[in-house]
């Protein structure tokens, strides 16, 4: 997949992403599945791109600073998503700030991305092909941090049914 298409894909899931967190449902395995599954895309897409050209070490510190920025949104999204319990089952629903800090992640991501194609320009195809693979970086966190605040909340039947 090119790196363009790759990042028009990347946008899209992005904004189902954000749509679904931002309605009321409640916190099953699905989400954490779903990132899992995007991270497996995200490396192909990744390895594909690093496959046509040579990518120097700047280009992959890049890269894995992207990354990481997408964990720390992530851990901090969590932090903005409601939680409560309703028939024993935990529901989650994210707000105006959940949604605020993803679009910061991809103006970092974006950010990011200019910057390998101005400094390292073999690196700009293979931070734009990571797009997935961040958001599955950052999803997965965000999943994960939410599930442990889930803990001890009163009234808990099932934390992550399927």
């Amino acid at each position: 997949m090119s790196g363009v298409l790759s990042a028009l894909v990347g946008i899209a899931v992005l904004v189902w992403v954000i749509v679904n967190q931002l309605r009321p449902q409640p916190l099953t395995a699905r989400r954490l599945r779903l990132a899992g599954i995007l991270a497996v895309v995200g490396v192909v897409q990744l390895v594909s791109a690093a496959g046509a050209q040579a990518v120097p070490l700047l280009g992959w510190t890049l890269l894995l600073l992207g990354l990481a920025i997408g964990a720390v949104l992530g851990a901090l999204r969590a932090r903005t998503v409601h939680l409560w319990v309703r028939d024993g089952v935990v529901w989650t629903q994210g707000h105006a700030m959940t949604a605020v800090l993803w679009v910061v992640g991809i103006g970092a991501h974006v950010g990011l991305d200019l910057l390998a194609r101005a400094v390292v320009p073999a690196a700009g195809t293979v931070n734009t092909a990571s797009i997935l693979l961040f958001v599955a970086v950052s999803l997965g966190v965000q999943g994960l941090v939410t599930l442990q605040r889930t803990r001890g909340l009163p009234g808990v039947r099932s934390v992550l049914p399927v």
